[in-house]
């Protein structure tokens, strides 16, 4: 694989974890190893135990240093609720202009954690208190606002990602493999990657937990007549 040049200037643990997110982005977790990701940072082995110890503890935290900047966004707009209000819509839609943008990392990360990659599986298993609660919150203040129907959150948030995450991981698990129909495959990189229909697909789920009208109650037929 090509590796974008490590600019000098950085810090010798700032070039390890830029030359690692690169290769991680590219071939995934599982392929790294402590000898490239030195070379491609121009440092030598003994410069990365230094200043991680370890390949696992370097990894644990490359997947804090791509995560970062994400929870730092959200967290901003979480401060503009006393300026405007921040809907589940918008939180949403922040999300999916992320998940486009890195879905080649979040397909290798869930990828490497179902194949024993230990600092994915941490990672994935103690991050119940980052997004997923924003999004729980999120999901709870739009029921309460009379937005979405009063349902279990935990099983909106379901709904949520089945329509709009799982597509796409979907896509980036097949990597190229051919295992699917070509009908299926077709449909999938035509809309699954798109952000215009990714966010038809938040409307139609947003529409679709819309409170249901009160309907009237049947009429009970007679027995007189």
């Amino acid at each position: 694989m090509t590796v974008e040049a490590i600019p000098s200037q950085e810090s010798t643990p700032d070039r390890l974890l830029q030359a690692g997110l690169s290769r991680a982005r590219a071939d995934g977790l599982r392929k790294l190893t402590v000898r490239s990701i030195a070379q491609d940072a121009g440092v030598n082995l003994g410069s990365f135990v230094y200043h991680f110890g370890s390949r696992d503890a370097f990894i644990a935290q490359l997947i804090e240093h791509w995560y970062a900047p994400l929870m730092a966004r959200t967290q901003s707009m979480l401060a503009l609720l006393g300026t405007r209000p921040l809907t589940l819509k918008d939180l949403v839609l922040d999300l999916i202009d992320w998940v486009l943008q890195e879905r080649q990392f979040i397909g290798h990360l869930v990828m490497d954690a179902a194949s024993g990659e230990h600092a994915a599986q941490a990672f994935l298993r103690g991050c119940g208190d980052r997004h997923p609660a924003l999004l729980l919150a999120a999901i709870e203040a739009a029921q309460h606002a009379g937005q979405v129907r009063a349902e279990d959150p935990r099983h909106v948030l379901l709904f949520l990602v089945s329509a709009i995450g799982l597509p796409v991981l979907l896509l980036e698990s097949l990597g190229g493999r051919h295992i699917l129909p070509t009908e299926l495959v077709d449909a999938f990189e035509t809309f699954s990657l798109e952000r215009e229909h990714v966010a038809k697909r938040l409307d139609w789920v947003l529409q679709g937990l819309s409170p249901v009208p009160c309907a009237a109650p049947p009429s009970i037929p007679s027995h007189h007549a």
